[in-house]
């Protein structure tokens, strides 16, 4: 029933996205060209209503009563309102107009019949086209992932959860959300925005194994509902709705890190380690656009169309960003490389930070240098200058932070190598059994194999010496065998299942392995001979020992040795 449910709401979400996309084209393409040619520009309201921008008066709202003396409907909608515009009569419509404090205005706008600006027109194309991608990515991205959640794992609620709630987001960000605001944010709006966002609360707080952690987060189902509606109210504010919308979503994110603490090493830390690095970073961006929405200014001739691309763009790659954690985590496609992939995207982070600042550290200064030297400004200079000492640190600064995160989480080879310079001491030491054993251990820990084994050659068997989630050497589930071979020959087998998370073994993983073999095999002869000298010794002793009590005792007289 439920993945029935999930079906239907998958469906209107791709039907929403491709209403949402034509309405996006015929509103650049056909609305606002008829407001541009009356000098005209429109705002949507919380409430879905429109209000009216002139060029001649760009600091002010209008709402429009009629036009040409034909009363117009408070409710009227974009395109309706497009057709009564571009169907007035004569190059000169008149507008009747009601200000903000109630006042009555009357504005003649004379409709520009010129072709338009073919390098404006460039520039709005690109404009839309970047809006309109990135939109679409993060919607793509979101129905993808909820696609692929429902089909990989369809009798785990906490997965079904969050692909309700990943379809009903795709429904109501950019480009359907343009169309829900100009069709008045209808009840259908309101409902699906309200839903997904308490099923992604509840999700985040139950994931992986659907139990509240810590409990008293059961009372988020309650609670739940009414941040949900408070987060779709559209008579408060919006800044507010952000704050607490974003805010109770990174709390929830953050209880997860008991659960982390609390769990053993395995699967559900690494489930846990991904779902938090999508969604924190997918929050962060889009709480980056929400920021920068106050940089904008309401008047459209002064907005800074940098900023405008930055905000979409952030929103969209942040949408795209938060499923993507979690559907590796669930899916349980390379759980492992968690530790890998978040160190070196926080890396990266952090030397391109670092660049920028000291870009625009630098342009400044260069710039106040010249400007004392040169006694002119010389924006280029300052520009070509500030990008030269960007480029000088880059290479040291990613060198340094790459091989400090290299050294603090090293790669398999990197592990590898350190254990094969401590083998010799344990052969030394050890039995082979303890050898293998650790060997294993350190096998397990580096490339997370299902299961694992150790196979010892002996005089006249094949003797199992060591093993992990495993009782016998002959297990189907150990699919790899790769021969212990050192200078003097094969010692043994090395036997290994699939990695945990049910793939294969990267190149890097095998290399890693294949490099430790020959220490292994050495050490396990090793320790094999000594441990056999020190057997046989120990033997000798404990028959010299037992022939000298018999002797002290009076006993019957001891055989020859």
């Amino acid at each position: 029933m439920f993945r029935l449910l999930w079906f239907f709401a998958f469906i209107l979400s791709v039907a929403a996205v491709v209403l949402g996309t034509v309405h996006a084209f015929r509103e650049t393409y056909e609305v606002r060209p008829v407001f541009s040619a009356l000098a005209l520009d429109y705002d949507l309201e919380n409430d879905g209503r429109i209000s009216i921008r002139s060029e001649s008066r760009p600091d002010a709202k209008f709402k429009l009563l009629a036009i040409d003396g034909s009363l117009v409907d408070e409710d009227i909608r974009i395109p309706e309102l497009a057709n009564r515009l571009k169907s007035a009569p004569g190059p000169v419509v008149k507008l009747d107009l009601k200000t903000a404090n109630g006042a009555l205005l009357t504005l003649q706008q004379k409709r520009d019949l010129r072709p338009a600006d073919p390098s404006a027109v460039k520039a709005r194309d690109y404009r839309f086209a970047a809006r309109i991608m990135s939109g679409l990515l993060a919607c793509g991205v979101l129905l993808l992932c909820s696609f692929l959640l429902a089909r990989r794992r369809p009798s785990d609620p906490v997965a079904l959860l969050f692909a309700f709630a990943f379809a009903g987001l795709a429904a109501t960000i950019d480009p359907p959300l343009a169309m829900w605001m100009a069709y008045g944010w209808p009840l259908t709006y309101d409902i699906v925005s309200s839903g997904w966002f308490y099923l992604l609360l509840v999700a985040l707080a139950v994931f992986p194994d659907g139990i509240f952690v810590p409990k008293a987060y059961r009372w988020l189902l309650i609670a739940g509902i009414a941040l949900a509606v408070f987060v779709s109210l559209h008579d408060v504010s919006s800044d507010l709705q952000v704050l607490v919308g974003i805010g109770s979503l990174l709390g929830v994110l953050a209880a997860q890190a008991i659960r982390y603490r609390r769990l053993p090493a395995g699967i559900e830390r690494q489930q846990i380690k991904w779902a938090a690095f999508g969604f924190a970073a997918g929050l962060i961006l889009v709480g980056l656009a929400f920021a920068l929405l106050p940089l904008i200014p309401e008047d459209a001739g002064q907005q800074n169309v940098v900023i405008n691309m930055m905000v979409v763009l952030l929103f969209s790659l942040g949408m795209a960003t938060l499923p993507l954690g979690l559907l590796i985590a669930l899916t349980r496609f390379r759980l492992w490389e968690a530790d890998t992939v978040i160190t070196r995207s926080a890396a990266y982070a952090v030397v391109t930070l670092a660049v920028g600042i000291v870009w625009a550290a630098s342009s400044d200064l260069v710039k106040l240098v010249i400007e004392e030297v040169v006694g002119q400004e010389s924006q280029a200079g300052a520009t070509t200058a500030g990008a030269v000492i960007a480029a000088g640190i880059f290479s040291p600064t990613q060198s340094l932070v790459l091989g400090w995160t290299r050294k603090r989480f090293g790669g398999p080879l990197d592990r590898m190598r350190d254990v094969a310079s401590r083998m010799k001491k344990w052969a030394l030491t050890e039995t082979p059994q303890e050898v293998a054993t650790r060997a294993l251990g350190i096998i397990d820990e580096v490339i997370h194999p299902s299961a694992s084994a150790i196979v010892l050659d002996t005089a006249l068997s094949r003797e199992l010496i060591a093993a992990r989630d495993t009782t016998s050497a002959d297990d189907p589930e150990l699919i790899e065998k790769m021969a212990l071979v050192d200078d003097e020959g094969p010692v043994g087998t090395l036997m290994l299942g699939r990695r945990s998370d049910r793939n294969r073994y990267n190149r890097q993983q095998l290399e890693a392995v294949h490099e430790l073999i020959p220490s292994l095999a050495e050490a396990l002869r090793i320790a094999r001979s000594h441990h056999s000298r020190e057997s046989s010794m120990q033997q000798r002793l404990d028959e010299m020992a037992a022939r000298l009590a018999q002797l002290e005792g009076g006993g019957a007289k001891p055989e020859p040795a």
